[in-house]
C-alpha cells in the first residue's frame, strides 16, 4: 500500500490542537468540522477496535485496479490517505459472531456479497447472491449491514430502481447467503393544498433499520411526501406491515438512525419541507431540491417513543453561494448535506460523514450530551451562520439546483448604530423565485417553554410575519404559516421602536394556545393552535408579508428560546 499525507485543506479548515489525542476529544461539545469525506457519505465509515477510523471510498476517483480509502488514528481530527491495488477496497461492517467485514454491493446482474476473510486487511471474497429478475431493476445504495438477534440475522436496507418500494435483505449465515424480504411501498405525491404540481414520485426509497428493545425491526423511509414513512417487522425483516406516516419530517431525503452503546437511538435526517411544487412539474424526474442544506440530529432514551434535540448539525456552508447550482458535475450531480452515516467514539463523541457533491460533504464530530440542551440565544454577534436567509434566483441550473442570491441581512441598529441587526424587506427583482426575504432560526425542541425576541417595525413598513414551527422551511416560503403551530402578524405593532414579544406556550397541556406579552409581562396576544406538533417547537420563521416591494421592511433584534 502507498500512503500519502493529506493534511492539507480539502474543503474546510482541518482543527490542530498541540494537547493529545484524547484530550481533543473530551474538548468536542457542539458540532465541529474535522474532514471531508471521500465519497458519497452514506457508505464507508468504520472504526476499528483498535480505534481507527476508515471511511472507505467506493466509486468516486477509483481506477480500474486500485482505489482508496482515508484513514484517522486520533478520533477525526486528522487524516491520510491509503492507497490500495484492489478495486474492491472491502467492507464497513464487523459480524460480532465471526470478526470479519460484511457488505452487500451492486451489480449487473444482482446482488453481490463482500465479506473479509481474515479481518479488515485480510482477503476478500465476493460472490453473487441475489440475481434479479426481468423487470426488477438494480439494488442501489444498499445501506450498511445491521445486525440483530445477537449477531445472528444481518438486515441490509434496500430499494430497486424499479421503484417498488423498499425492504431488506438478510442473512442467517454471517453474509454468505442472502434473502430479499418482503417490499412494501408508500403512496405518490399528489397535487393538492399548497402544490399545484407533484412531486418526484420515487415511492419508498433508502431505508434505514434498527431493532427494537422488544424484538420488532423498525424500517424509516425515505418519500416523496412531507413525512418518512414507517412500517414494521414482528419476523426480524422478512414481513413488514404497511408503511404510514412516521413522527419525522423529510422529504426525498435519506433518514439514518443508529443505536448507541448506552442503548440511547441517534436518528440524523433531513427535518425539513421543500418549496411547494409549482404547475407542470407533474412528477418530474428531480425537478429541484429546496430542503437539502440542513441537517438535524434527534436522540431517544426510551427506545424511540420520545425524543430530544430536533437540533441543526450542520447548515450548508455554500447555502448562500451565487453558483451554487454551477459546481463540477464531473465530481457528483447532487449537492446536498443530505445522505449521512455515523460512528461512535468514547464518551458519548459522535463522528457523522454528510453529503454528497465534493464540495458540499463533511465530516464534523459532536457530543450526543449537545442534543440535550434546552435554551439556545443569537443577539447575531458572530453574524449569519446559524441562520437560514438565502433568495432563489430563477431556472434550475446544474443538476436539481436553484442559484441563491443575498436574502435578509445584518445593517446598523436603527437607534444604536454600532449595533447589528437583522433586516427583513421584500425587495421585487424579476430575477428571483420568490422576492420576500425571511430568516430562519433552529433552537432545542421543547413542547412547553417560551420563546423571546425584539422587533421594530418603522414608519411605512408593510409588515411581516413570526411563525413558530417545528421544522426548516425556506426563509422565503410564503406558505410556511400554513404549517406552523403558531402565527404572530407584526404590521399592528407600535413603529419607530424596540419591542420585545415574549412567546408562552404549552403544547402538551389542555389549553394550548400561545400567549404572547411584552418583557413586562403584560398581554399583547393570544395566538390559537393553527397546527399539532408531536415533538414539541423548534423553529422560528420570520418573513416578509409585503404584496409589493417594501424597502422598510422590519427589523429582528435577538432571538432566545427556552423551558418556561
Amino acid at each position: 500500500m502507498i500512503r500519502s499525507s493529506i493534511l492539507r485543506n480539502i474543503g474546510i479548515s482541518f482543527i490542530i490542537l498541540s494537547t493529545s489525542c484524547g484530550s481533543r476529544l473530551d474538548k468536542i461539545y457542539e458540532p465541529t468540522l474535522v474532514g471531508t469525506p471521500p465519497y458519497n457519505a452514506f457508505i464507508g465509515l468504520v472504526r476499528l477496535d483498535n480505534g481507527e477510523i476508515r471511511h472507505y471510498n467506493y466509486g468516486e476517483g477509483n481506477k480500474e485496479d486500485h482505489s482508496f480509502y482515508i484513514r484517522s488514528q486520533d478520533n477525526g481530527f486528522t487524516w491520510d490517505t491509503i492507497q490500495v491495488e484492489n478495486k474492491w477496497i472491502g467492507a464497513d461492517v464487523k459480524s460480532p459472531i465471526s470478526g470479519e467485514y460484511i457488505r452487500l454491493e451492486t451489480s449487473e446482474n444482482g446482488v453481490l456479497a463482500l465479506r473479509s476473510n481474515g479481518s479488515i486487511d485480510g482477503d476478500w471474497t465476493k460472490s453473487l447472491v441475489y440475481e434479479t429478475k426481468e423487470g426488477e431493476g438494480s439494488y442501489i445504495m444498499l445501506k450498511p449491514p445491521v445486525t440483530i438477534r445477537k449477531g445472528t440475522r444481518i438486515l441490509v436496507g434496500a430499494h430497486s430502481t424499479a421503484r417498488f418500494g423498499c425492504g431488506v435483505f438478510y442473512s442467517d449465515d454471517d453474509g454468505d447467503s442472502w434473502k430479499r424480504s418482503q417490499f412494501v411501498q408508500s403512496p405518490h405525491h399528489q397535487p393538492g393544498g399548497v402544490h399545484l404540481g407533484k412531486r418526484w414520485n420515487h415511492g419508498a426509497v433508502e431505508p434505514t433499520v434498527i431493532e427494537l428493545q422488544d424484538g420488532r425491526i423498525w424500517m424509516i423511509a425515505r418519500t416523496a411526501q412531507d413525512e418518512h414513512y414507517e412500517s414494521f417487522s414482528e419476523d426480524g425483516g422478512e414481513t413488514w406491515s404497511e408503511l404510514t406516516p412516521s413522527p419525522f419530517y423529510g422529504t426525498i431525503t435519506m433518514p439514518t438512525m443508529n443505536r448507541l452503546v448506552d442503548g440511547r437511538l441517534l436518528f440524523i435526517w433531513n427535518n425539513t419541507t421543500p418549496l411547494p411544487e409549482k404547475e407542470g412539474n407533474d412528477g418530474v424526474w428531480e425537478d429541484v431540491f429546496t430542503n437539502r442544506d440542513v441537517l438535524h440530529a434527534a436522540i431517544s432514551e426510551d427506545d424511540g417513543k420520545t425524543w430530544k434535540g430536533f437540533r441543526e448539525l450542520i447548515l450548508n456552508p455554500n447555502r448562500n453561494d451565487p453558483d451554487y447550482g454551477e459546481a463540477d458535475q464531473s465530481l457528483s450531480l447532487d449537492m446536498s448535506v443530505h445522505q449521512t452515516q455515523s460512528v461512535e467514539l468514547q464518551g458519548g463523541k459522535i463522528l457523522v460523514s454528510l453529503g454528497q457533491h465534493a464540495e458540499h460533504r463533511k465530516m464534523l464530530l459532536f457530543d450526543s450530551e449537545w442534543l440535550n440542551e434546552t435554551s439556545r440565544e443569537d443577539n447575531f454577534s458572530t453574524g449569519l451562520e446559524n441562520w437560514s436567509t438565502f433568495l432563489y434566483k430563477k431556472g434550475i441550473v446544474g443538476h436539481c439546483a436553484y442559484n441563491r442570491d443575498k436574502g435578509a441581512h445584518l445593517v446598523a441598529d436603527p437607534e444604536e448604530p454600532k449595533k447589528q441587526v437583522l433586516k427583513i424587506v421584500r425587495k421585487d427583482s424579476e430575477d428571483l423565485e420568490i422576492a420576500n426575504q425571511g430568516a430562519v432560526w433552529n433552537f432545542p425542541a421543547l413542547q412547553k417553554g417560551r420563546f423571546k425576541t425584539s422587533v421594530y417595525i418603522p414608519e411605512g413598513s408593510h409588515g411581516g410575519r413570526i411563525s413558530l414551527n417545528d421544522r426548516w422551511f425556506n426563509p422565503s416560503d410564503t406558505t410556511a404559516y400554513k404549517f406552523a403551530m403558531y402565527n404572530f402578524a407584526i404590521k399592528e405593532l407600535q413603529p419607530n421602536q424596540w419591542q420585545t414579544l415574549v412567546f408562552n406556550y404549552d403544547l402538551s397541556g389542555k389549553n394550548k394556545n400561545c400567549i404572547v406579552t411584552d418583557e413586562a409581562g403584560n398581554e399583547i396576544a393570544t395566538l390559537f393552535l393553527n397546527r399539532e406538533s408531536i415533538h414539541g417547537l423548534s423553529y422560528v420563521h420570520f418573513i416578509s408579508t409585503a404584496r409589493q416591494e417594501d424597502k422598510q421592511g422590519f427589523y429582528v433584534g435577538y432571538v432566545r428560546s427556552g423551558p418556561s
